[in-house]
């Protein structure tokens, strides 16, 4: 996650390119979190950005940080489920969806719903992890670590085209972004900082006790090296359009 949140000013470029959202427009986000994104593209294009995210703590975070910035009027921040948006139907210009929209627990609605509250002929985008040559036995450990399910780019796609989305393209940014395509993945070893570290140990000890503890991190390390290794996840850019009449 961290190699792909890496990315930053260039996949929000990306996605206020591909969205073609411009001042006097209104954006949603869905799946906020610390509204990085929200902030980027309202302050580079003018927009009127609104962050969707069910965590209450991390919105009151990223509220306080927007209003330093002198944001507030600009971007707003509404708590809520991703699977049912508190607007009204084809009110917004575009709407995005950040990855943890793939942490709910109905995605395909949580697409619906992104899609529901855009306008017709508006841009609608997923930048959602997507599985590659993980075995099929392999993924629900992964899911249980991620936090999120990954799903094939096949499945992806198809959620938008049963919300009624047309258009499909796809930007595979698992190493970068097209633009910034790597040859080598980098360790994860230089990527787990301590906070990372606290958090593998915390979360060990509360679901197997201390007995767990030993060896926590090396586990966790190792099966984030061969999840690098394998390039078992991918991450995707999937851009379409809202079709604005009903599909057969």
């Amino acid at each position: 996650m961290e190699r792909w949140r890496a990315s930053g000013d260039a996949l929000y470029r990306e996605v206020a390119q591909v969205t073609g959202i411009t001042a006097g427009q209104e954006l949603l986000v869905a799946g906020c979190g610390e509204g990085r994104m929200c902030e980027w593209i309202a302050t580079r294009t003018g927009a009127t950005v609104t962050g969707v995210d069910p965590d209450h703590a991390i919105l009151a975070l990223a509220s306080a940080r927007l209003r330093a910035a002198g944001l507030g009027d600009q971007v707003t921040f509404e708590e809520a489920s991703l699977e049912d948006l508190p607007h009204e139907t084809g009110v917004f210009d575009a709407a995005v969806a950040e990855p943890a929209l793939a942490a709910t627990a109905d995605p395909a609605r949580a697409v619906a719903e992104l899609v529901r509250v855009t306008k017709p002929m508006g841009s609608v985008v997923l930048l959602q992890p997507t599985w590659s040559t993980l075995s099929v036995e392999a993924r629900e450990p992964a899911v249980e670590r991620l936090g999120l399910r990954p799903f094939l780019l096949i499945e992806w796609k198809q959620m938008l085209r049963d919300a009624g989305v047309v258009e499909i393209d796809v930007q595979d940014w698992s190493d970068g972004g097209v633009r910034r395509r790597s040859s080598s993945l980098p360790g994860i070893e230089t990527q787990l900082t301590w906070q990372h570290k606290a958090h593998i140990v915390s979360r060990a000890w509360r679901r197997w006790g201390w007995r767990a503890l030993r060896g926590a991190v090396e586990r966790e390390r190792q099966l984030l090296n061969e999840m690098c290794r394998e390039r078992a996840l991918g991450f995707q850019l999937i851009r379409g359009v809202k079709w604005p009449h009903p599909r057969g």
